[in-house]
Order: structure tokens, then C-alpha cells, then sequence
């Protein structure tokens, strides 16, 4: 019976102390309940632990994820069992067993011979974590050689062949204990605090690790079996490892929603078959041939685990496409598949497989057509089917089906292997898909020949006003205006943005200059002296190069160059401290200098140059008093 005075019995004085002190400020979370089985999360000094209760007629049962290893039960173990006599009363008991049930010495024999040796052990163990009596009595029994009483030892009995459901179980009760909080991820990271604040998946790959502990050993396990060639071996751990994973839908504790995204089993089962990929099983599943009757004995457990109509899972696709590219093992699993709905891409890519390898056209296109829609590559190779049979009306078809849904791919397939003239609209919008996205002004030049003016100047204004998004949109929507003759807007249009900090500007004030160069370089002038006042946003190499790639674009063009090379003199006297100006202004030969020693001496201006100069200073002043 489940009392408090049993309670205080299997935990230290501390320990009760402490565990009724939880109870009492409510570090007990919720309680469920199912049959005699309570359970609930306790907050404890390191984080929460998850914590279950089992009233069994041999002892009752108590277990917790802490690591607490010390003399009777821990503290979250105390605080659960007073929170449970608390809401459920005083004193509780198991189900008894029924009075019916044989317990003679021979019915106990029979037992043991028949029962698998697993089983056993974790009876055993649960009946020693509950009786300390019964506990001191096996480890008194265990006891190392040469310890006063040591018994000698007893010849281990022979482990029982795992079964599906003996490695679900055991997977389970792993995955489900699992608590991913700072006190357990901290055990797989030598300098733990860098991946607390990873922002990247740092913290995910720590429970990665602890994930890789529970299924390693059932991972090389199925390796092993399937290198010997026992794959109905490899199949009962493959089915417990999946089963277990599905059933824990989640860890015991999940303090950073590491799973919120995907869900825990999905992840779990993606560990598991990467795994398994990594141990190079997929590759023998491929290559391997294994005996008829290990193949039909694996056939047999899994569909029959699975009976028809229901669907397979589909943690099993990697499985069952290694096996389909034997025709004879193909040949079997034909009947199987279809028995049942395909209702995964996966499953799909299986009785894909299968069809290649019988050589079923078919099955092949009849799959291939109805999961198109989930699988781009899939849906290309369908295309290409169809391409290399000369359907052309069907290839259209799926083309025309498709293309909405996977145009990123679908794109360059049309404009590969289609003319205007066969399907002028969907061409056209593959083509002009391709020229917004990779900002082509050839695919702009040859949607001209089918739009209409007003189609163009739409397509136009939508590119100008997205010119501000990136280096490349800003170039390209000068190219627009210029390929429409409309060079005049092209200065406005560049000095609408924050052209100062794009590096496409000096091809775009390339473009402008053609019909405005004086008020191109009037721009230039006015925006490299506002930058180079700006003490804290116009200093760094970065800015000086970008002044000298205006100067330079301008440079260009003959009409300017001797006014370019008076601004560059300029710059190069009036900012004298900064170097690295300097620097560039030197290295794109925009000054005419020469060196003395060490140093560099700006050439004195000649006459014309001083005309030119007050002509400059005249042009700017006017342009300051008109905008004013």
C-alpha cells in the first residue's frame, strides 16, 4: 500500500525533507493519471524532471529523469508521491492481481522457462528499485569476489531473441526520458555556454547527440544484420526503432523548442534513417542480394505487421527501394504495394522503382502523373518522357499543369525545349519569370517583339519602382529607361535613391551622362563634398573607392575628363589628411602628380585649367540658387 510513512521509508530524511518542501511551494506540475500509472513534471533546482509513479501489487514503482544516484529516492520522487496522496488520498493501492491465477512452484517453473529473459530482468529490476529489502538481499548476492558472503557466481542466461515490440518498448522509454534542458545537454558540449547563445542550430545538434546515443546501438545492429545477409533481422530492429520513435511523441522535458517546428518523432525517424544512410545501409540494401527465403521471411514480417488496405509507413521507403532493384524481389513487392493506398511521395518513389526495374511503362507513368505535384524532379522526369516520345501535346499539358506551382524549375525547361509557337503564352511567361528574377535586359529585348507599349511601360514603372531593392534592380531599371529611349528620366531616377551606396551607380550615371553629363557631374560633385563632411559616415577606403568609381565612370566620357581632373585635384589638396583618398585618386590616374622622394606633389594647373575651374564654381552656384 501506497502510504506517506512508505514514502518516507524508500528516501533519506534529506531527501523527504527537501521533496516535501517542492510539494509544498508547487514544483509539482499537473498530474495525469492512466490505471495506477501517475505522472508529472517537477521543478527542480536545475530545471524540471519528469517523474512517474506506478502502483504494482510487489511494490510500487517511483522513477525520475534526474541523475540523482545516492542513497534511496530523490527528492522530485518525494514531491510527486505527497502530491499524489494529496489529490488522490491518503493511502492507495495497486489492482490486485486476480485471485485465479496459479502461483504454484511448478506454474512458476513453466514461467520462467517460457518467458523471454528481457522480461525477467526488468521485473527484477523493478522489484529491486521498490523493496529495499529484496535490494539489499541481491546486492549482498552480487557482491564482488573475496566480499564477506560473496555467493559464486550463476552462469547468465542465454538473451532471448529482441522482437519488434521488446525494441519499441525499450526505444520509447529512451526517447521519452530524454530531457533536453541545460542539465543533460551540457553532458555532449565541452564549452556548453557557446552553444546557449548560438543563435544557428547549436543547441539542436547537442540534442542531436543524445538522440545518436539511443539509437546507435540498434543502428549498427541493423548494419551488422544486413552485411550477413539476415535482413529479417535487420527488419524486426528497423520496425521496433520506428514503432518506439512514433510512439514518443514527446521528449520529457524540451526547454529550448528544439521540437516545435517538425515535432519530435518526425525528427527522431530523420536521425534514425540518416544514420543508417551514414552506416552505408541504403547502398547495400541497393547492391546486396540476399536469399529468397530471408527476403519472403522479410516480406512476410512487415506486411504482415501492416495488413492491407492500411498504408505502409513511410520510414520504410529506403528500405523497400534498396530491396525493389532485384526484379525478383521487385516482382513480389508489386502485389503488395498495390493492395494498399499510396499516399506519400516516398512510398511513390518505391513502386517507381518497381516499374523501372519490370520494365512497366505503365505503372510508371500512371504513379508518375498522380504524384507530380509533390516531387519537381519527379514532374522533369515525367517531361522528359514524354520529350524523348515525341508527345509533345502531353508534354504541353503537363507543362502548362505545373508550371505555376514549380516555375523555378519549370522555367528553364520551357525555354530549353519549347518555341514561342508552340505555346506563345506559356513561353512568354517563363521568359519574363527569367528576365525579372536574373534582370536581363536580352530577355526584355526579345519580350519587346510580343508586347504591346503599354505592356512594356508597365513591366518598366513595376522595375523602377523596385530599383531601390538591390544593386543589380537599380541597374537594371536604368537599362529600361534606355532601351525605351526615355534617357532623359535616367538622372532622376538614379538620384531618387540612395544611389551614394550602390554599387551599380557609376554604370547607371554611365547611361545618364550620354545625354546630361554636366549635370551628372554637377551630382557627382555635390554628393562627394556633402559625403567627405560627414566625418562619421564619409571616412574608410569603401567610401573613397566608391567616390573614385563616380569620378572614373565619368572620366569616360572626353567632354569631361579635364573637368573631372580638376574635382580629383581638388579633392586630392582640400583633404590632404586623408590618405587612403589620396590613395585611390593616384591609383585610377585621376590626378596628375609626381613623386619627389617619398612623397607625391600635385602638378600646378595651367591656364586653361584655371578658366575652367571658375566655369565649374560658376555652374554649381547657379544650380545651388535654382534649387533654393
Amino acid at each position: 500500500m501506497f502510504t506517506r510513512q512508505y514514502l518516507q521509508s524508500l528516501s533519506s530524511p534529506a531527501s523527504f525533507a527537501r521533496g516535501e518542501a517542492y510539494f509544498r511551494d508547487g514544483s509539482v506540475g499537473s498530474i495525469s493519471r492512466e490505471a495506477d500509472t501517475f505522472t508529472a513534471k517537477v521543478r527542480g533546482s536545475s530545471g524540471r524532471y519528469q517523474v512517474k509513479l506506478t502502483l504494482l501489487p510487489a511494490g510500487d514503482r517511483l522513477r525520475c529523469t534526474c541523475p540523482y544516484d545516492f542513497e534511496g529516492i530523490c527528492k522530485h520522487r518525494v514531491a510527486l508521491g505527497l502530491a499524489v496522496l494529496h489529490k488522490f488520498g491518503p493511502q492507495l493501492q495497486a489492482a490486485a492481481w486476480p485471485d485465479s491465477l496459479e502461483n504454484s512452484p511448478k506454474v512458476l517453473e513453466t514461467a520462467l522457462r517460457d518467458t523471454a529473459a528481457d522480461t525477467q530482468l526488468a521485473f527484477l529490476a523493478e522489484l529491486l528499485r521498490a523493496r529495499p529489502d529484496l535490494r539489499q538481499q541481491f546486492l549482498a548476492r552480487v557482491a564482488p569476489a573475496g566480499a564477506a558472503g560473496a555467493a559464486p557466481p550463476v552462469a547468465a542466461a542465454a538473451p532471448a531473441e529482441a522482437t519488434p515490440d521488446s525494441i519499441s518498448t525499450e526505444v520509447y522509454e529512451a526517447l521519452s526520458d530524454l530531457a533536453f534542458d541545460d542539465e543533460q545537454l551540457s553532458e555532449h558540449a565541452e564549452f556548453y555556454e557557446d552553444y546557449r547563445y548560438d543563435e544557428g542550430d547549436g543547441m539542436l545538434e547537442l540534442a542531436n547527440a543524445a538522440i545518436a546515443e539511443v539509437l546507435e546501438p540498434y543502428a549498427l545492429a541493423v548494419a551488422a544484420a544486413v552485411q550477413g545477409g539476415r535482413l529479417a533481422e535487420a527488419l524486426r530492429c528497423w520496425i521496433g526503432v520506428c514503432e518506439g520513435a512514433a510512439a514518443a511523441t514527446e521528449p520529457a522535458d524540451d526547454d529550448y523548442d528544439l521540437f516545435s517546428y517538425e515535432g519530435y518523432p518526425q525528427h527522431v525517424l530523420e536521425c534514425w534513417l540518416n544514420r543508417l544512410s551514414e552506416l552505408g545501409v541504403e547502398a547495400l540494401l541497393e547492391t546486396r542480394p540476399f536469399a529468397a527465403a530471408e527476403t519472403e521471411a522479410a516480406l512476410a514480417l512487415l506486411f504482415g505487421r501492416y495488413p492491407a488496405p492500411a498504408p505502409l509507413p513511410a520510414y520504410f521507403q529506403p528500405l523497400l527501394h534498396g530491396l525493389a532493384h532485384d526484379p525478383a524481389t521487385a516482382t513480389r513487392l508489386l502485389p503488395l504495394l498495390e493492395q494498399r493506398p499510396i499516399t506519400t511521395i516516398d512510398l511513390a518513389h518505391v513502386l517507381l522503382r518497381v516499374a523501372e526495374v519490370l520494365a512497366d511503362d505503365a505503372l510508371w507513368l500512371r504513379t508518375a502523373e498522380e504524384f507530380a505535384d509533390q516531387d519537381v524532379t519527379l514532374t522533369i522526369q515525367l517531361l522528359d518522357h514524354y520529350r524523348q516520345h515525341h508527345d509533345r501535346p502531353t508534354l504541353l499539358r503537363v507543362l502548362s499543369q505545373w508550371q505555376p506551382r514549380f516555375y523555378p524549375q519549370l522555367n528553364p525547361y520551357i525555354l530549353t525545349h519549347l518555341t514561342p509557337a508552340e505555346d506563345e503564352p506559356l513561353y512568354l511567361a517563363a521568359l519574363e519569370q527569367r528576365c525579372r528574377n536574373a534582370h536581363s535586359l536580352d530577355d526584355y529585348h526579345e519580350l519587346k517583339r510580343y508586347w504591346s507599349a503599354a505592356r512594356r511601360q508597365q513591366f518598366v514603372e513595376e522595375q523602377l519602382a523596385l530599383g531601390s531593392r538591390s544593386d543589380a534592380g537599380l541597374l537594371f531599371g536604368a537599362e529600361l529607361l534606355a532601351a525605351e529611349n526615355r534617357d532623359a528620366e535616367l538622372l532622376p531616377y538614379l538620384l531618387r535613391h540612395n544611389w551614394g551606396w550602390q554599387r551599380t551607380s557609376p554604370a547607371v550615371l554611365a547611361l545618364a551622362a550620354r545625354t546630361r553629363p554636366n549635370e551628372c557631374l554637377d551630382a557627382v560633385m555635390e554628393h562627394t563634398e556633402a559625403l567627405l563632411q560627414d566625418s562619421l559616415n564619409g571616412r574608410g577606403r569603401d567610401v573613397y573607392q566608391r567616390i573614385v568609381s563616380w569620378l572614373t565612370a565619368l572620366n569616360a566620357f572626353e567632354s569631361l575628363r579635364p573637368q573631372v581632373a580638376l574635382f580629383a585635384a581638388h579633392l586630392y589638396a582640400e583633404y590632404s589628411r586623408l590618405s587612403a583618398l589620396r590613395e585611390e585618386l593616384r591609383g585610377a590616374r585621376l590626378v596628375r602628380v609626381e613623386k619627389l622622394g617619398s612623397q607625391y606633389r600635385l602638378l600646378p594647373p595651367t591656364s586653361k585649367e584655371d578658366e575652367l575651374r571658375a566655369l565649374m564654381r560658376d555652374r554649381q552656384q547657379a544650380a545651388k540658387s535654382k534649387k533654393r
